[in-house]
């Protein structure tokens, strides 16, 4: 009877430890599909705005033939590098030959190693390419458009008397308050300037600091139209760089109308123009 007993046991526990493993395995497997689907989902997403970025260099035209046109479009799309990775790298922000102060400030944030995000945007960004990069909240992407922004007004020798030379769009009040709190720290050893307008702020508030001069401006895009078709003594003759953050939801219906207008105000952006669109993924990483 004992050894009976013995023999269910170890029956009963050898089910146990082979259904296990097929849990096991079975998980696996979901986690390696969700990894593809989201992979697929990235390219997807990529290959939309790729579409629609071509749409938004044709806005900032003046008076090209359609054969022009379709040159400047293939021209473009040569030049434009799709990044869609998060993770982290091994490469660090000391290879990047970036100004000491972006270095200082960059070493205050207390980051060494870039995101894979970073890694694939910045240096391409710095050569002046346009970059379409796929990443999630959370994995650095900020940093990813605003050191070469930074850069790039720092070389230009940009002063409040330039008025503005990059121009950040954001989708939510919220991104861009976050994206002004780190372009604040990121430029606090150079003598740029920084502002926000927002839906919601004083407006009055926003259109003085706008004629003082502010070299890096992040705005949401009703707002960012109201000061382009209103503020006087906003000078954005001198725009170097557009950046559009999140730009699958900007550029979806309710804010397609504004960014029309506000393409078709502003001056074509020949030295560098940035699209970066937001993926929404499970995993979430802690980087700027």
């Amino acid at each position: 009877m004992v050894e009976l007993e013995k023999k269910s046991s170890d029956e009963l526990k050898k089910r146990i430890r082979k259904r296990n493993r097929g849990k096991k395995n079975e998980l696996q497997k979901v986690e390696v599909e969700e990894e593809e689907e989201e992979t697929h989902n990235v390219e997807e997403n990529a290959d939309e705005i790729k579409k629609k970025i071509t749409k938004v260099k044709k806005l900032q035209e003046r008076g090209e033939t359609d054969e022009e046109a379709e040159e400047v479009e293939e021209e473009e799309e040569k030049k434009m590098v799709v990044v869609a990775k998060g993770i982290m790298t091994n490469e660090t922000f000391e290879s990047l030959d970036l100004s000491e102060q972006t270095f200082e400030a960059i070493k205050a944030m207390d980051f060494k190693h870039m995101t894979q995000i970073q890694a694939g945007s910045i240096p391409p960004l710095l050569e002046g390419k346009d970059v379409l990069g796929a990443a999630r909240t959370g994995s650095g992407k900020t940093l990813a458009f605003l050191i070469p922004a930074v850069e790039l007004l720092f070389k230009e020798r940009f002063s409040p008397l330039n008025g503005t030379g990059v121009i950040v769009i954001c989708p939510t009040r919220e991104l861009a308050i976050q994206t002004k709190n780190v372009a604040e720290e990121l430029v606090k050893h150079h003598s740029l300037t920084v502002s926000m307008v927002i839906g919601g702020n004083n407006r009055r508030s926003e259109a003085q600091r706008i004629a003082n001069g502010s070299n890096l401006l992040i705005a949401t895009p009703g707002r960012l139209l109201d000061h382009l078709q209103h503020t006087k003594g906003f000078i954005f003759k001198h725009l170097k760089c557009l950046v559009i953050d999140e730009a699958d939801r900007i550029l979806e219906e309710n804010f397609e109308e504004d960014m029309n207008k506000i393409l078709k105000i502003l001056p074509k952006v020949s030295y560098l123009f940035v699209l970066l669109i937001k993926v929404n993924l499970k995993k979430n990483e802690k980087s700027r």
